[in-house]
């Protein structure tokens, strides 16, 4: 038997193939729904996009919904992640679809994964907060006339 003829006439191959359009379509929907609404983020959406996303359980799926999270978080600046999160979810779709292969998809990850805010580095300190040893009110400008 060939593929998508495992004596079912068919339709588990052509039923999961509806199913990956079907994710497919919803996912660029949350995205383009996210694009356009930005700065203003819909919970609502974002969280039917991670769902999704982890829903399709490809790595590219779960690093777009890792940087979704991001976003949501306010770790990722919108401005710079959703272009990119528009354009990995149409890379997405068309993997899905089969019109990519496995190395572009890849590509696509990989792109997205350079989001991620990188840890402070060993040892790196705290940022220092320093309380002035002199008020405000004791500075004073130039010399003072005595009358």
């Amino acid at each position: 038997m060939t593929s998508g003829s495992s004596g079912d006439g068919g339709t588990r191959g052509s039923a999961s193939s509806t199913a990956a359009a079907s994710d497919a379509a919803e996912i660029e929907r949350c995205i383009t729904t996210l694009v356009q609404a930005a700065p203003a983020l819909d919970e609502a959406v974002t969280a039917e996009l991670i769902a999704r996303l982890r829903s399709v359980g490809s790595p590219l799926a779960l690093s777009i919904a890792r940087i979704v999270e991001l976003v949501a978080e306010g770790l990722v600046a919108q401005g710079i992640a959703l272009p990119h999160l528009a354009m990995a979810c149409a890379t997405l779709a068309d993997g899905l679809a089969g019109r990519l292969t496995e190395r572009e998809l890849e590509a696509a990850r990989y792109e997205i994964d350079t989001l991620q805010p990188l840890p402070d580095p060993p040892g790196a300190r705290p940022p220092i907060i320093s309380v002035p040893d002199v008020p405000l009110v004791a500075l004073t400008r130039g010399s003072r006339r005595q009358t």
